[in-house]
């Protein structure tokens, strides 16, 4: 019998395993994978700030990012750069591999190939299997909402390497399209609740002008996924057992970026665990301490993305267009990534924001 089992070898789970050897449990992982960071369905990016936070100076990084450029749905470029890299694309298979490395030499057991039975004994058990759904509906836990979502990589010079790019638009019905540099080329991706999401992004490649160049680039197999938008679960922890990473919905809701939020919140939950192990911590609440460090974030970000996937298209097109000319998109790269609460924030209580309020209450009735 472990003192901890935690399920899926993923960043978060990863994360995980690291914290809570540290603490001195005797912690077990199973990844039902050969190895780690396979399949590959991440685009990549992360903030600079969380990689210091996750690995230290230590990363795989591929590519700087030093801004964006947003596309309105009817193709208008927003550009915003700035001088130093806030973010970087990283190679995700490497950044686990060196995750996976720090538990073990934590003292965590890492079993590859290994899925979990429901036979097995611990005392504390944590969930980071992400959006598979398996393991949650075992434990009684929901299934965080998730829209299906579709990727490429593209051989081609033919782009900014120090930019993302974002589409807005009815290819990407309820979400968007976007763009990542990467080592030789770039990956294009989309995910929609509507259609099929490789139809959209390949119609999109041939369609939108910015893009179009891309369409005859030799490509990759397509990389299929989800991207988990709604949040964190309303319940995370059930006695002994606790729900992180995309499993738990520890995802940025505005763009579906994880890898950051979910491996912070990851510790937070081995914390729980080591408390409710030792007895000191009563039933460890795991849910009161991540809503103490990342509440108010999740909740203004799950409304900003309620309120933008209710836009229409002209909605948004005189959104941007506001938010450009007032100079908030450029006042937002200045903010945290991660915590882009912080941001809405400011926004909501700016001169701006009277002028996007008729849309966002039109957006939300």
């Amino acid at each position: 019998m472990r003192d901890l089992l935690i399920v899926g070898g993923g960043p978060a789970g990863l994360s995980a395993a690291i914290e809570a050897a540290r603490l001195g449990l005797e912690t077990e992982v199973i990844e039902e994978h050969a190895e780690v960071g396979f399949p590959e369905h991440c685009a990549g990016l992360v903030s600079l700030s969380g990689l210091r936070k996750i690995l230290g100076t230590e990363a795989p990084i591929i590519k700087k990012v030093k801004g964006f450029r947003v596309y309105s749905p009817s193709g208008k470029g927003y550009t915003v750069k700035r001088m130093e890299a806030k973010a970087a694309v990283i190679d995700r298979p490497l950044f686990e591999r060196e995750l996976l490395r720090r538990a073990e030499a934590s003292g965590a057991r890492v079993t590859l190939g290994a899925r979990f039975r429901g036979d097995e004994r611990f005392g504390v058990l944590i969930n980071a299997e992400g959006t598979a759904g398996r393991v949650s509906k075992r434990l009684g836990f929901g299934i965080p909402d998730a829209i299906p979502a579709a990727q490429l990589d593209l051989e081609t010079s033919d782009f900014d390497d120090d930019l993302v790019e974002i589409y807005l638009g009815s290819h990407a019905p309820g979400f968007f399209a976007w763009s990542v540099p990467r080592k030789d080329g770039v990956r294009v991706g989309l995910a929609a609740r509507v259609g099929v999401p490789l139809r959209s992004l390949e119609a999109l490649l041939e369609k939108f002008g910015p893009w179009r160049g891309l369409s005859g680039a030799r490509r990759s197999p397509p990389i299929f996924g989800k991207v988990v938008v709604g949040g964190p679960l309303k319940e995370v922890q059930k006695g002994r057992a606790i729900v992180i990473g995309d499993a738990g919905g520890f995802v940025k809701p505005t763009t579906g970026g994880g890898v950051v939020l979910g491996c912070l919140t990851a510790r937070i939950a081995a914390r729980a665990a080591h408390r409710l192990l030792s007895g000191k911590g009563g039933r460890g609440d795991f849910g009161k301490e991540w809503k103490m460090s990342y509440g108010r974030d999740f909740m203004l970000m799950r409304l900003a993305r309620a309120i933008y996937s209710r836009m229409g298209e002209s909605e948004l097109e005189g959104t941007l267009e506001a938010l450009y000319s007032c100079g908030a998109l450029e006042e937002a790269i200045k903010y945290d990534m991660d915590l882009q609460g912080r941001a809405l924030w400011r926004l909501a209580r700016s001169k701006i924001f009277f002028r996007l309020a008729p849309a966002a209450l039109r957006a939300m009735l």
